[in-house]
């Protein structure tokens, strides 16, 4: 029989397990603040989410603001001293090659942090010109285009909520609350060098979904990969990285889109979450009558 998975309320609130209850209940109200159904009334998926989130919320708030409830849940949930992890092995050696350990190798640790949480680890904060908070902005949702391949998830970016696959103008990313306000376009080096290097076939339906990007006031191509030199048969017998380089600035020129350059998947995932997420800030910030969202030519 699987057994029931219990949610942990501290990391749904974002706190430790030490928190003090005016930290559990100032995070409470952040959050509901965040998720408040009202805020996803245009999007049916979307106010379902919100509407269980705030439960699972409300749920936690209840259980963790009652002393007696809070002993409870910390003793089914929190691990014992016999639960803990062991204290690291003192170091060990190695007699073929005469040397000491006591840490796994690097890779094993980067496979472990690629689990946890990324980029900046708060909700954007808005201020007065008092320099006071003003208002918290909520987190986002992405649309992620279906045609596109091998997208991101997005996990453990506090300031995205989630994914939801919605077609869009071009293959790409866009806001779930405003899809209208940013267009972010992604595109490998490889199917770069493919588009740059056989403008017969290739280089034109490129060129005709660019097209598309410019209904939208903010508009990014985001390079995943290294540009470097290569050569190719075909018309071009020869390209390298300064020509592709020329053929990226004539797309800013021609259709206004600023390129941003990632050397690795991770990169570029970061870069799209961050640019979506301080768009949509100046956005709310606009909403809440605290000044101007960003228009044509501001970046």
């Amino acid at each position: 029989m699987r057994e029931e998975r219990i949610i942990n309320y501290y990391t749904l609130l974002e706190l430790l397990p030490t928190a003090t209850d005016a930290e559990i209940k100032k995070a409470w109200h952040e959050q509901v603040q965040v998720w408040h159904p009202d805020r996803f009334g245009h999007a049916p998926a979307l106010h379902k989410k919100a509407e269980t989130r705030t439960q699972l919320l409300n749920q936690a708030y209840q259980t963790l603001s009652d002393s007696a409830a809070r002993a409870s849940y910390d003793a089914k949930t929190q691990p014992t001293a016999s639960q803990k992890p062991a204290a690291r092995p003192a170091p060990t050696a190695n007699p073929s090659s005469g040397t000491y350990s006591s840490t796994p190798p690097r890779a094993q640790q980067n496979a472990q942090a690629r689990h946890g949480p990324r980029g900046p680890q708060s909700l954007i904060m808005l201020l007065s010109q008092q320099n006071q908070p003003k208002a918290m902005v909520p987190a986002i949702h992405l649309y992620v285009d279906p045609r596109e391949h091998q997208p991101y998830d997005f996990h453990g970016f506090v300031r995205i909520a989630g994914t939801m696959r919605e077609t869009l103008p071009v293959k790409g990313y866009a806001i779930a609350e405003v899809p209208e306000l940013v267009c972010i376009k992604r595109i490998s080096v490889e199917d770069l060098y493919t588009v740059f290097s056989n403008p017969s076939y290739n280089r034109l339906p490129f060129l005709q979904e660019l097209e598309q990007v410019l209904a939208f006031p903010s508009r990014f191509l985001v390079v995943e990969g290294t540009l470097q030199h290569r050569k190719a048969g075909g018309r071009l017998n020869q390209y390298h990285k300064i020509g592709l380089m020329d053929f990226l600035d004539s797309l800013t020129a021609r259709y206004g889109i600023q390129v941003i350059y990632a050397d690795t998947r991770d990169e570029a995932e970061e870069r799209i979450a961050n640019l979506a997420a301080l768009h949509y800030a100046y956005y709310f910030a606009e909403q809440q009558g605290l000044g101007r969202c960003l228009k044509e030519g501001d970046v």
